[in-house]
């Protein structure tokens, strides 16, 4: 029982485990850049780098730069004392439609570095030194003038004689309620940079792009097996991946594309994660909940998604975060549906571990980019719930296949059971032919006595063969009535057949009474050939069923000839050997392999005659054969075990 119980554990543990290994592998392939990623913070808006190593490492920030809110400085206007006093530090900069961060960089001098983040939202200019180095959009001090664009920016510095380094970045909003945020900024050494960035981009190429492939795929397999399933999986993980920045901004889209588009589609794609999480819960367990809350659901985001399209883009993070909202009663709807099922079910099953386990390792993604939130740009920019996306995509899929697989192996049972019944309907009729094939045989005794005896009465002519008859009609009577008593016992499997000795005198007297009328239709005598025979161990019903099968067989071939049954002891002891000889025209060469099997007849008759004394012979320890056969006639040769001498 410990080893069965430990085996079923594994089954649960194993899938779940070799996910994890997975993506473990994945993580610690694609996260070595090789040097460490520190992060450092400037003091009153100021960097010092001078006693820092940069060759060897990154430093990233996010906050303490110099805030000047709803004013655009630039260097000259700092070296002219023409600024206004900036902000506390407590300050947040997505209050205002616009300002100006300044950072000053106390490094070594006449050296190179490299800056890299993404633009502030939604506009941005960045100086170096009074030059102006990069624009995304237009920053303007009014919404006529403003044009948002978001980039990914390479800012290359230089020292120069005195080591100071000075950054000032301009910004402007008029499309979201939120922004103007420093993004986390990354400084290094440009080789290191470039790096860096390349190890970046590696993550969110692979990440990304492969939710993208096994999004098709699952989509694909969606549409092969009609399966919506696949469909809610494969919905989940484009989301995921488009939910990148990184990958949707600079990688996927074109640069020409219309900011506008690109946010509706983004805030479309973040409103719709949780959506499809959501509905992929209640795809795995769609006999857990009712339908109406669904309906109601779909229809709730199926309104937001057109508001997205088609109000300001101010409102649409408002429309968004409406969703996630409406999504948490349903979402906890489901988790009661599906705890229901688990109390009801008593048990775990391999698939509800998957699922489980896939779920847990999403939740613990998302909650970890909640936390990160504002502090490291792999969340906003690089998604590091990917990681837990393909943890959940994976392990679903496992589910989904195990349960197809259950399916199709119920199936195959139900199938396989169908093929029996239909076998077993087969055997039936099979059975009934044998039956009826049983019964015909006294019945035409009777029927051919009672006719013979019908016309010496009729004719007023009684024989002393006529009491005789009239005994043979009885005792017919007598072995049909057997007969259907045995059949009834057939049906009790509790019954066995009856075994005991049989009086070979008695059984071959009894063989001649009743097989000499069917005879008569074709002028055939039966002759009998026994002397001193021992008796035999077996059913006597059978065994006279067998020689009255082998009988009539051998009179249907023989016109005007002679059926002899022998018995005597069988040269091998042990057993007494029967044999039925005709002086009929055979059996043809082709056919002998072929008449003991069922079905196969070649006069065109039941053909289940001998294949029944087959299985009535072997039942009782014999064997069955044809000993000759040829134009002077057939003989028929079966052994029975002799009785054992008490």
């Amino acid at each position: 029982m410990g080893v069965l119980k430990s085996r079923k554990w594994r089954d649960w543990f194993l899938p779940a485990a070799a996910v994890l290994l997975v993506m473990l592998v994945i993580q610690c392939m694609l996260s070595r850049t090789g040097f460490p990623v520190i992060e450092t913070t400037p003091e009153e808006g100021i960097l010092d780098i001078t006693g820092q190593d940069l060759s060897h490492q990154v430093l990233w920030f996010g906050s303490g730069l110099d805030f000047y809110p709803n004013e655009l400085y630039t260097s000259e206007d700092f070296a002219a004392g023409r600024v206004g006093e900036k902000a506390p530090p407590q300050t947040n900069p997505s209050d205002s439609a616009f300002g100006t961060h300044r950072l000053r960089i106390q490094a070594q001098p006449n050296q190179y570095y490299t800056l890299c983040g993404f633009s502030l939202d939604y506009a941005c200019r960045v100086f170096v030194g009074g030059t102006e180095i990069a624009v995304f959009g237009q920053v303007a001090e009014n919404a006529d003038d403003f044009v948002p664009q978001v980039g990914y920016m390479t800012i290359p510095l230089f020292s120069g004689q005195t080591g100071e380094i000075e950054v000032i970045l301009q910004y402007s909003n008029y499309v979201h309620r939120d922004g103007g945020y420093i993004q986390p900024l990354y400084l290094s050494t440009p080789q290191n940079m470039e790096n860096f960035k390349a190890a970046r981009n590696l993550v969110s190429l692979t990440l990304s792009g492969g939710l993208v492939m096994l999004a098709l795929y699952f989509m694909l397999s969606a549409v092969m097996r009609r399966k919506v399933d696949f469909f809610c999986l494969a919905f989940c993980c484009f989301v995921m991946a488009l939910r990148d920045q990184n990958f949707y901004n600079i990688h996927l889209l074109p640069p020409d594309l219309s900011w506008y588009v690109k946010y509706r589609v983004f805030i479309l794609v973040v409103m719709l994660l949780p959506v499809s999480i959501l509905l992929l819960l209640r795809c795995m367990y769609p006999q857990d909940t009712k339908r109406w809350p669904l309906w109601i659901y779909i229809g709730a985001v199926a309104v937001a998604a057109a508001l997205i399209c088609l109000l300001p883009t101010r409102d649409v993070v408002t429309v968004s975060t409406t969703v996630y909202y409406l999504s948490i009663p349903y979402l906890f709807y489901l988790l009661f549906g599906v705890g229901r099922h688990y109390v009801r079910q008593r048990r775990l099953l391999k698939t509800d571990v998957l699922v489980l386990a896939g779920f847990l390792i999403l939740v613990a993604a998302l909650l970890y980019d909640t936390l990160l939130t504002g502090r490291s740009s792999e969340v906003t920019h690089y998604g590091t719930a990917a990681y837990g996306m393909l943890g959940f995509a994976l392990l679903n899929a496992t589910a989904i296949n195990l349960q197809i697989q259950a399916r199709e192996t119920a199936l195959a049972e139900s199938r396989s059971r169908g093929r029996m019944l239909e076998q077993m309907n087969r055997m039936n009729i099979e059975f009934f032919r044998q039956v009826a094939h049983e019964l015909k045989t006294p019945l035409t005794v009777i029927s051919g006595y009672a006719q013979l005896t019908g016309m010496e009465v009729a004719a007023n002519h009684l024989s002393r063969e006529t009491p005789e008859n009239l005994r043979v009609i009885q005792q017919e009577a007598q072995r049909l009535a057997d007969m259907v008593t045995q059949l009834m016992r057939c049906s009790d499997s509790s019954q066995p057949q009856t075994m005991g000795p049989v009086q070979v005198d008695q059984l071959l007297d009894r063989a001649r009474a009743v097989t000499a009328p069917i005879c008569l239709k074709n002028h055939n005598a039966v002759c009998i050939q026994a002397k001193d025979c021992p008796d035999v161990h077996g059913s006597g019903e059978l065994l006279l069923q067998v020689l009255i099968n082998l009988v009539s067989n051998a009179s249907r071939s023989t016109q005007n000839g002679c059926v002899t049954i022998r018995a005597g002891a069988d040269p091998a002891g042990g057993f007494v050997r029967f044999e039925v000889e005709d002086t009929g025209s055979g059996i043809a060469p082709e056919h002998l392999d072929r008449v003991f099997e069922k079905s196969f007849s070649a006069s065109g008759s039941s053909g289940l005659g001998l294949a029944i004394c087959r299985e009535a012979v072997e039942s009782q320890g014999g064997r069955i054969w044809v000993e000759r056969t040829g134009p002077e006639g057939t003989v028929m040769a079966f052994t029975v075990r002799e009785e054992e001498q008490g």
